[in-house]
């Protein structure tokens, strides 16, 4: 059961409601099973039929809202651009009678999306498991190839891949499923594999585990089908990069309809419209402002949570090396006392100096953004009372901004070159290790080798080695000082091949191959969906050009003209008008280019270049041009 609240009487109704018609909920069953949610179908269904119920209240409540501010006489206007002006005129009192009805209408919609939103979750998350654990299964064949060749139990391959949670994410959790099968529910092997391939959202998965259980009961060679099968695996791998990548068009596609095109097109038309009086074009500018933002946070986070690409903390792997406990007495006094002044006064000088000292792949960003906000802060202070506010503001914003930029995409260029050198590193590692060299004479040899950021980093790696640091510990040391989203990737890898492959080169060789395949995806991302970020530029540039055209040509002889249409009192303020398309224009802009960065380069810090731009462009246009 999750922590949702949700009323036991609905869970109990919907529990008979099942029972009596099985068969109708077979695909929510499946999907529910697949997605692994903590939830049964009746607990599913009463969460949905609750929030919608409550859903259609808030809708209810949010029509009558805008019933009560928009008046009937908005119908009038907008039919006297279509054919039924005139038979809506002559029902105009029917009309008036039934529109405060229509705030049904918004409460049905909530009913319906809610619910349908709901329903829909568990088949979402299905989806996007199934992508996950296709992506990373050739990884988890590969490291069971070198297991199997070395003489590990499959009962130890299947655990070994189930705790590498950090590195194979959703596939990790199927294997797991296999263990508590094996060790809470005392099921063979045999029939923890059956459950998982008959419940698994992949098909590519299924089809592995049925032929793995064939040939294992049938006595065959598990190492020669692994590695027959990590080859197959590796071609179709290319076709799950694509899927993802249409999927990253595909979301490419619906924020630029939604969040750029739409509002901007809106804007014009409401501006348009804008005789009836200022009540809708209020609405719209105040829901635009507050929801905009909400909705861009909520579209990143749902790409990143659709992103393969499950996050690895490092200090957790460095704890492990921790050979030397302490054990606390309380009864027995401390003999020495820690002088906490000076531990304080040693962070607080290391957090000042962070951004001087440390090297710009190093650099962390939170730290760096503190140093460049408070720089920020004192020029507005220093130029508020010199400049006009919109040119403090601007200034303020360049002094932010740039900065940021600069350091953002120096670190992203450096670990970028990094991370396309890492694959080559362990190849050169495996080849030298099968010439008889050992770990520690092959970095010998690689850290007299030109390789930039890379040769520093593995001479200290050496160094450390050759000061009595565990192996598996230097690289996750390396891993530490490095800071690569791939590195911090590869190094459980390579610490899990250290431990179980049979050879040190067919680990080294595993962790090529898997570091080589992460930096191919990313360049596929990044050269795939560069068109959107291109496409968003055009967006934003067209709709500033058919601002001005239409501020300038169209909206001008209307300066501030007054009188009445059919009753209703008109004003035109173009001065308003203007800085209603800037303002509106800006939040479009600056939330753009986030989320051109999150897609087109997977971090919406990169972004920051783009909205820097859209923003300097939209202060041009409307202010100078």
């Amino acid at each position: 059961m999750t922590g949702i609240y949700v009323p036991k009487v609905l869970v109990r109704r919907w529990t008979f409601k099942i029972i009596k018609n099985r068969g109708k909920y077979r695909d929510v069953d499946r999907a529910i099973l697949s997605s692994r949610l903590p939830l049964t179908t009746q607990e599913l269904f009463a969460i949905a039929n609750f929030y919608s119920i409550l859903s259609f209240a808030v809708g209810l409540a949010l029509g009558v809202v805008l019933v009560t501010l928009i008046p009937p006489s908005l119908i009038l206007y907008v039919a006297s651009f279509t054919p039924l002006y005139n038979y809506i005129l002559s029902h105009y009192n029917v009309v008036k009678m039934i529109y405060p009805f229509t705030s049904i209408i918004f409460g049905y919609i909530a009913y319906k999306l809610t619910n349908y939103i709901i329903l829909s979750y568990p088949f979402f998350v299905a989806s996007r498991r199934k992508g996950e654990i296709e992506l990373y299964l050739p990884h988890a064949i590969n490291m069971m190839y070198g297991m199997a060749v070395g003489g590990t139990p499959i009962q130890e391959m299947i655990r070994t891949i189930a705790e590498s949670r950090q590195i194979f994410g959703e596939l990790s959790r199927e294997f797991m499923m296999i263990v508590e099968m094996t060790e809470i529910f005392k099921k063979n092997v045999y029939d923890g594999m059956r459950f998982v391939r008959d419940t698994t959202p992949s098909p590519q998965l299924a089809s592995f585990l049925d032929n793995m259980i064939f040939i294992l009961e049938g006595g065959g060679r598990l190492s020669e089908f692994l590695r027959r099968k990590s080859e197959q695996l590796a071609e179709e791998r290319e076709r799950t990069f694509e899927s993802f990548i249409d999927f990253l068009g595909m979301m490419a596609e619906v924020y630029i309809s939604i969040f750029v095109v739409f509002p901007l097109f809106l804007l014009i038309v409401l501006t348009v419209m804008r005789f009836m009086g200022t009540t809708m074009f209020e609405i719209y500018k105040f829901g635009t402002i507050l929801m905009l933002p909400l909705a861009t946070v909520m579209f990143i986070w749902l790409l990143r949570s659709m992103m393969p690409m499950p996050k690895v903390r490092l200090e957790e792997y460095e704890r492990r090396f921790d050979l030397v406990k302490a054990n606390v007495v309380e009864d027995i006094k401390d003999t020495f006392k820690i002088e906490r002044s000076k531990i304080v006064k040693n962070k607080l000088i290391k957090f000042i100096l962070h951004p001087f000292v440390e090297r710009v792949h190093a650099l962390e960003l939170r730290i760096v953004s503190f140093h460049i906000t408070l720089l920020s802060i004192i020029t507005f202070l220093l130029l508020f009372k010199f400049l006009k506010l919109e040119y403090t503001l601007l200034i303020t914003l360049s002094i932010f901004t740039i900065p940021m930029v600069v350091i953002v995409e120096m670190k992203e260029r450096i670990l970028r070159k990094f991370e396309e050198q890492i694959p080559s590193v362990f190849f050169e590692l495996a080849m030298l290790n099968e010439a008889g060299l050992t770990i520690l004479e092959g970095l010998r040899v690689l850290s007299q080798t030109e390789m930039g950021l890379l040769t520093r980093e593995i001479t200290v790696t050496r160094r450390e080695i050759e000061w009595g640091v565990l192996i598996p510990r230097a690289f996750v040391r390396f891993g530490l000082r490095v800071k690569s989203e791939i590195l911090s990737k590869v190094i459980p890898v390579v610490v899990k091949a250290l431990e179980t492959a049979p050879t040190i080169k067919d680990a080294f060789n595993v962790v090529a191959r898997y570091a080589d395949s992460e930096v191919a995806f990313k360049k596929k991302v990044r050269s795939s969906t560069i068109l959107y970020t291109i496409i968003i530029y055009m967006c934003i540039a067209i709709f500033l050009i058919t601002s001005y055209m239409i501020l300038t040509n169209f909206f001008k002889p209307f300066t501030n003209v007054s009188g009445s249409f059919g009753g209703i009192v008109v004003y035109f303020d173009v001065e308003e008008i203007k800085n209603s398309f800037f303002q509106i224009s800006l939040i479009v802009g600056a939330l753009s280019g986030i989320v051109a960065g999150q897609i087109g380069e997977g971090n919406a810090l990169l972004g920051l270049k783009h909205s820097y731009i859209f923003v300097i462009m939209t202060y041009l246009t409307f202010n100078f041009i």
